[in-house]
């Protein structure tokens, strides 16, 4: 089954040593960061990250101008084999449920997704 998560989005200017203002900041306000994604495009970067407390994520980030927001997005954990997502994919293709994003770490025999749709709570009920 799928875990409601809150991830923080957050927009920074896309140049050199943000990433690690970024984790400096979180390593100094005591965050831990369990998942994270991100991407440049222009003059812009853009974030995701999953955090072991968003409020003190938040409140750290904002002292630096950086403002975030929190975004509901699901978690769910699946064995690291051959068609593993495609058996989570099928069921919300299945549903009609449209997928806006996806990211995924794995460490050992296991792997965590994450994801937004357009109807998390019936994303959430069928995976």
């Amino acid at each position: 089954m799928a875990k409601k998560l809150k991830e923080l989005q957050f927009e920074t200017p896309n140049k050199i040593g943000v990433l690690c203002k970024i984790t400096c900041i979180l390593k100094e306000a005591g965050v831990n960061i369990l998942h994270a994604w991100a991407c440049g495009e222009g003059a812009k970067g853009q974030f995701g990250l999953v955090t072991s407390n968003n409020t003190k994520a938040k409140k750290a980030l904002k002292r630096f101008g950086i403002a975030s927001k929190e975004k509901d997005v699901l978690a769910v954990t699946l064995p690291h084999k051959v068609g593993s997502l495609e058996c989570v994919a099928h069921k919300l293709a299945k549903a009609g449920i449209s997928i806006t994003c996806l990211s995924a770490t794995s460490a050992g025999n296991r792997v965590t997704v994450l994801f937004n749709t357009k109807n998390n709570g019936k994303a959430q009920r069928i995976v």
